[in-house]
């Protein structure tokens, strides 16, 4: 939505745009991997990579609807704001700052108490591996309660023994299609014996994976 120069023809336009977008498309995604791998949470990921994301839409499109209306700031303001035929750009680039500004604002709020959340749960997950008690369990898969765009949130169960005796803990997987361990799958809880624990893939065992399609959200 960022404004060209006038002798620039409209393909070519359309064309810088595609690849602005497709290029900042990347980079957001990208930021956002990164975050999720390095934080362990995509709620986290989402918000660190939708912030710069929002940023420059609201920056663009508040550019886009400033360069049309500088030739003639009153009368074209005073057009649009009649809703008169020619102005429906300028239009819809105001309301997509302001919606792309405000969506940023709730993010930039929201994101500290995110990062202190994650960084806390990444302590915690560093301690219990360190100090915890190292007990061998499986994972019985349950049914999917929600889809997070394409990615299933599923009901599990993970069994283990300890010298207590046999613990069963219920509670909510949210992964890929293609990253759902195989019903019966063999995992590690890590238990600190106060009532706090995680759980992780034995990876010193053979495992496997659902079938992707079984886990594919439908169109």
């Amino acid at each position: 939505m960022v404004s060209l120069p006038g002798d620039v023809s409209l393909v070519w336009r359309i064309l810088a745009l595609v690849v602005a977008g497709y290029l900042l498309l990347l980079v957001t995604l990208d930021l956002g991997e990164q975050a999720r791998q390095r934080l362990g949470q995509r709620r986290v990921a989402s918000l660190v990579w939708s912030a710069p994301l929002l940023a420059g839409l609201a920056v663009g499109a508040g550019l886009s609807a400033g360069a049309a209306l500088a030739p003639d700031r009153s009368g074209t303001l005073r057009r649009t704001l009649d809703g008169l035929l020619g102005t429906e750009a300028i239009a819809v680039s105001a309301v997509v700052t302001v919606l792309a500004a405000l969506w940023w604002i709730t993010v930039v709020t929201r994101l500290p108490s995110a990062l202190r959340h994650a960084r806390r749960r990444q302590e915690t997950i560093e301690r219990l591996r360190r100090d915890g008690r190292r007990f061998p369990g499986t994972v019985t898969l349950g049914d999917v309660r929600v889809w997070l765009g394409r990615n299933p949130e599923l009901d599990v169960v993970i069994a283990y023994e300890s010298p207590a005796g046999t613990h069963v803990l219920r509670g909510r997987m949210r992964t890929s299609p293609d990253r759902v361990p195989a019903d019966g799958s063999r995992v590690v809880v890590f238990d600190d014996l106060r009532g706090v624990v995680h759980v992780e893939l034995d990876l010193d065992a053979e495992f496997a994976f659902e079938p992707e399609e079984r886990y594919t959200a439908s169109e």
